[in-house]
Order: structure tokens, then C-alpha cells, then sequence
């Protein structure tokens, strides 16, 4: 071969090599990537255990498709038929046995027999449909509301292939506590587009009721105003999100973190589910085995709480759920409004929010401003340890932020309540929902109240500022009586988030408006003492201080109230007699 044709052989042969590479360099880059489980070769399924499942690093996330695009203002139209039918003891019972509920009592809780029809606005009924077969049933729900003459109801779907919008169950809430009657659509409307949680599909709905056990003549179908549906927490409810449906999931009923008595396995002697259902609602478990466990933990004082909250709770989820419902004044969070979910195969508890009607009230002018923005949340040993830890609060603060430059900013607020405006025009100048109006409204206030929903949420965030700057509120023993006729006074230490010192006042008046004061001792450094005095039988009202460097004064989480000619409500206030 010639020099000449072996040099061009040597260079062809080059570019077939430069070009071979960049086609197996670019053919790397286009093909798809697959991930590969992190997994030793050798791991056998018999070393698993709960606490190296990696499910425990995982967020709480929900198929967010399950939302429209844009939220569902419609008005649906739902007629519905009412039976008599047998109770338990096989009396037959009727529509008037609703008239029987009280405020907060579940022991009384009759489901009648119904015929459910619903329809588009302003759809009319077809007159060839039979009205009195029974295709689902129908009884009260909620908790205070059950005492008032309009009331939330549950419905159940009984007719084969019978559901609305995939759902079996639909919850007709009258938001009775609700000022503006649209809060619940709002806080799910927003709740849908924010990462960490998980919302509801939520409907508005006119409802009409006929009773069925009237004579004939007398039937029809009575307006019971506006109701907003809220999507059931189910197991439905958590396949639709795809969220693990083996799990435990509770609904708090009076539930705060702490291990009482009725919090028991199900295989304890002294189990009752009764009575756990008034602590904790059953929604999804077989055991209560893991939840013990994690209360447990999170009581148990000599643990170090950093460790714990990690190994039970996810903290994005967990500072989600805080920095939402302080931002719509939902801190009725002590003890019930929420729901606690953990898939099987996790340690994890996450956070799910529930019941709005209380959120975005007017300001509640009984609490003093230490009190306000959560910090009667310290009452719960889970929120109060977990503010104590440095930089908890500044986490807090910053996720509240973050919540109001996207999901309640003041774009989208307004977006989200003008769609509300219809529904609204169309309902709430009409009975009943114009004498269910709360706080003196007029339907001619509903709009501009709606209106300043932005203006509500930066006074909620600007009190959890202002309410951080006072001492963490404790609680206060009960005075017992010393052999001299003294007292013994005691109370939980208080705290200061920015690290000051705290000293104590006592007060002692025989009056709740602590005006006649009968003994008093400032700059106390411990948390208990005794008086000087001896006290006669009597009743007695105690108030203890927490009072930081700064002059800062926080009260105690006691209060006195009552509910008589005139309504008194005394914070940090203690009620006590002297035998």
C-alpha cells in the first residue's frame, strides 16, 4: 500500500472512531434513564422491619388530578325523601327524630331510609321517577351543630351503581359557625393546589326535604337552603388521591397527643371501642398498636423530642398543616378538627386538615394578644415540645410566608371568592339562610366580608408574630389547702422563645374579675409557693403571671366562663373552692 493511501486509511478510520464515540455518547444522552432501587444484591425480605422502610422518607403526596382545573362553582339541586323506617329496637321512627339531637351527644344517632335525587341547577324533577323508592339513607352529622334546628346530614347511597362524582357518601354541611357560608369551599379549593397536603372535592348544593310520614296531602318538598358537600375520608377517598389505603387513619374527636385510658389495643382486656371513639374516630385500623406507640414516644419526656418528631411525623407536612390553619384562624386544632393518617408500612403520621366553618371568623376579642396566632396550641404536648426546640418558630414563620406568596396571595384569594359571589347572590337572601346569618350580618354584608378574606389572613399571621414575642402560657394546679389554713400554689413552667428570663406573679381575688385582690406576690423564680395567709371556705379565683425581662406578661391556659345574663369569659383565670 502507498504512503499516500495509507495515511488516508489511518485518517478514515480516525473519523469512524470520533464519530462512533459521539453516536455512543449522544445515544447515552437520548436513551432513558432507569432508576434502580438502592438495594443490596443479598437483602432478604426476613430482615425487614418498619423502622428501615423506605416508605419513612417519603412526603405526603396526592394525585393532584383528581382536582379540576378550575374550581367547581356549580350549584347542584338535590331533592330528598325521607321515610319512616324501624330503628334498631324495631320502633318505626321518621324525619321528626332529627328534632331530637343535642349539641355534641353521638350516642343518639338515628339513620332513616331516604330517596335521593340530584340534579343540575334549576333542573327540574322527572315526574315519571319513583320518589318513594328508597335508594340511600340519610342521617345527622357533626358535633355542636346537632343541637340546632337546621341541620349537616350524611348520606349514604344504598341503590346498585348509585354515586356522585366516584363518591358513595355525600356530607351536606349548613356551616352553621360558618360567618361567611363559603369557608369550607374556599380552604379546599386552596388546599388543592398546595403541596404537603391533601384537600377534598367540595360542591355547593340546594337541598330540599319532604317528609314522607305526613299525609299524602300535606307532602312536598321544603327549601332547606344552601349546603356545601365535602368529599368522605374513606378508603375511596384515599385511592382516588393514590394514597395508601393500608393504613391507620383516625379523626380527632378529643385527642390531644396524650395516652389517656381509652387509648388501648384492641386486644387489651380493658379495650373499648366506645370509648376510644370519643377520643380518636376509627376511620381506617385494625390495631392501635403503632399509634400507642408513637404517643408513647412523643410523652415520654426523657426522649429527645428532635429524634422523636423525625421518626413520626414529616415536618413539611407537619409546618404545612400549622402555617395553614393559623393563617385562616383555624387554631381550633387543640383537640379535634383534623385527621392523623399513616400507610402501614411507615412510621409516619401525617396531618390531614378537616371541619372549616370556624376558620376566617371575625377576631376573637376575648383572648388577650398574647394568646392569639397558636399559642394555646401549647396546651398539646406535641406543639408545645416541638416550639421549644430554637429555630421551630422561626420555621414556622417562614413557611406562613411562603403559604401567602403563592396559595393566599391576594390574586389568588380574589380569584378563588369571586367565583363564589353567584352561589352566593342566589341563596343567602332567601329563608332559611337569611336568619342563619352569625354575628349580625345582613346578606348586604356577606360580599364585602368575603372581600376582605386577604386583609383577615395577614391579621391571623401578624397576631402569630405578635402573640410569640410573650412567654409560652402553662397550666395551674389546683391550690390545696396546708394544715394552717395556707395554700399551696402551683404551676407548669413557662418559656420564653427568645430566651429571657422568667419570674411569676400570683394573685388570689374573690371575685372572677380578680378587682378585689386578697393576696399577691410578684418576682417569683420558681413555679410553686406557699401563701402567707390562711383563707376561710369560700370560693376563690387564682391568676398566674409568666413575665419575661422584657416586661412581657403571659396568663395561664385557664379560664373562667360563664354563660349567664351577661357572658363572662376571664382568661388565665382559675375557679377554686376552700372547704
Amino acid at each position: 500500500m502507498k504512503v499516500g493511501q495509507k495515511r488516508e486509511t489511518l485518517i478514515l478510520l480516525a473519523v469512524c472512531v470520533v464519530l462512533g464515540g459521539i453516536f455512543a455518547v449522544l445515544y447515552w444522552k437520548q436513551s432513558i434513564k432507569v432508576d434502580k432501587p438502592d438495594m443490596e444484591e443479598d437483602y432478604s425480605l426476613n430482615e425487614w422491619t418498619v423502622e428501615d422502610s423506605s416508605m419513612n422518607d417519603s412526603p405526603l403526596e396526592e394525585d393532584k388530578r383528581i382536582y379540576p382545573d378550575e374550581p367547581n362553582n356549580e350549584l347542584h339541586d338535590v331533592y330528598i325523601s325521607v321515610f319512616p323506617t324501624k330503628d334498631e329496637n324495631g320502633e318505626m321512627i321518621d324525619f321528626s327524630s332529627f328534632d331530637l339531637h343535642t349539641s355534641r351527644n353521638h350516642e343518639y344517632n338515628p339513620t332513616l331510609n331516604c330517596n335521593i335525587q340530584i340534579l343540575d341547577e334549576g333542573e327540574m324533577l322527572d315526574p315519571l321517577l319513583n320518589l318513594d323508592a328508597k335508594n340511600a339513607t340519610i342521617r345527622v352529622r357533626g358535633n355542636s351543630s346537632r343541637g340546632d334546628e337546621y341541620k349537616s346530614y350524611k348520606v349514604k347511597f344504598t341503590g346498585e351503581d348509585m354515586e356522585f362524582e366516584g363518591q358513595t357518601i355525600l356530607n351536606l354541611n349548613k356551616h352553621s359557625e360558618d360567618f361567611s357560608k363559603i369557608t369550607t369551599k374556599f380552604c379546599t379549593d386552596v388546599l388543592q393546589d398546595m403541596d404537603n397536603m391533601v384537600s377534598y372535592r367540595t360542591n355547593f348544593m340546594r337541598v330540599w326535604i319532604r317528609d314522607a310520614s305526613l299525609p299524602k296531602d300535606e307532602q312536598e318538598f321544603v327549601y332547606y337552603g344552601l349546603f356545601t358537600h365535602i368529599e368522605q375520608p374513606n378508603k375511596r377517598f384515599l385511592e382516588a388521591r393514590g394514597l395508601s389505603t393500608s393504613c391507620e387513619m383516625y379523626k380527632a374527636r378529643d385527642f390531644s397527643f396524650r395516652l389517656t385510658d381509652a387509648i388501648r389495643d384492641v386486644d387489651d382486656p380493658d379495650y373499648s371501642e366506645a370509648d376510644f371513639e370519643q377520643v380518636l374516630g376509627i376511620r381506617e385500623a385494625d390495631s392501635h398498636e403503632k399509634l400507642i406507640e408513637m404517643l408513647e414516644a412523643v410523652n415520654d419526656e426523657t426522649r429527645d423530642f428532635e429524634e422523636v418528631f423525625e421518626t413520626y411525623f414529616d415536618e413539611e407536612n407537619y409546618l404545612t398543616w400549622l402555617a395553614f390553619n393559623l393563617l385562616v384562624g383555624g387554631d381550633d386544632i387543640l383537640n379535634h378538627n383534623f385527621i392523623i393518617y399513616s400507610p402501614v408500612n411507615s412510621q409516619k403520621w401525617y396531618f390531614i386538615t378537616w371541619d372549616y366553618d370556624s376558620n376566617l371568623a371575625p377576631e376573637e376579642e376575648v383572648l388577650p394578644e398574647s394568646l392569639k396566632g397558636g399559642q394555646k396550641l401549647n396546651q398539646v404536648v406535641l406543639h408545645r415540645r416541638y416550639f421549644r426546640i430554637p429555630g421551630n418558630l422561626q420555621k414556622l414563620e417562614k413557611k406562613m410566608e411562603e403559604l401567602i406568596q403563592n396559595d393566599f396571595s391576594e390574586e389568588r384569594i380574589h380569584a378563588l371568592t369571586e367565583g363564589y359571589k353567584p352561589v352566593l347572590n342566589k341563596t343567602m337572601a332567601l329563608e332559611p339562610d337569611i336568619g342563619l346569618l352569625r354575628g349580625g350580618m345582613t346578606p348586604a354584608d356577606l360580599i364585602p366580608y368575603v372581600d376582605s378574606f386577604d386583609e383577615i389572613i395577614m391579621r391571623n399571621y401578624q397576631n402569630f408574630k405578635t402573640a410569640f414575642q410573650y412567654p409560652a402560657p402553662m397550666f395551674v394546679s389546683l391550690p390545696t389547702q396546708n394544715p394552717d389554713g395556707t395554700l399551696h400554689l402551683a404551676w407548669d413552667n413557662s418559656y420564653s422563645y427568645q430566651q429571657r428570663t422568667i419570674t411569676y406573679r400570683v394573685q388570689i381575688a374573690n371575685d372572677c374579675h380578680m378587682k378585689n385582690i386578697l393576696f399577691e406576690q410578684d418576682a417569683i423564680y420558681n413555679n410553686s409557693i406557699d401563701t402567707d395567709i390562711a383563707f376561710e371556705p369560700g370560693v376563690y379565683y387564682l391568676k398566674v403571671f409568666a413575665i419575661d425581662s422584657e416586661g412581657n406578661e403571659q396568663v395561664s391556659l385557664e379560664h373562667y366562663e360563664f354563660d349567664g345574663a351577661s357572658f363572662i369569659y376571664e382568661s388565665g383565670v382559675l375557679e377554686f373552692t376552700v372547704e
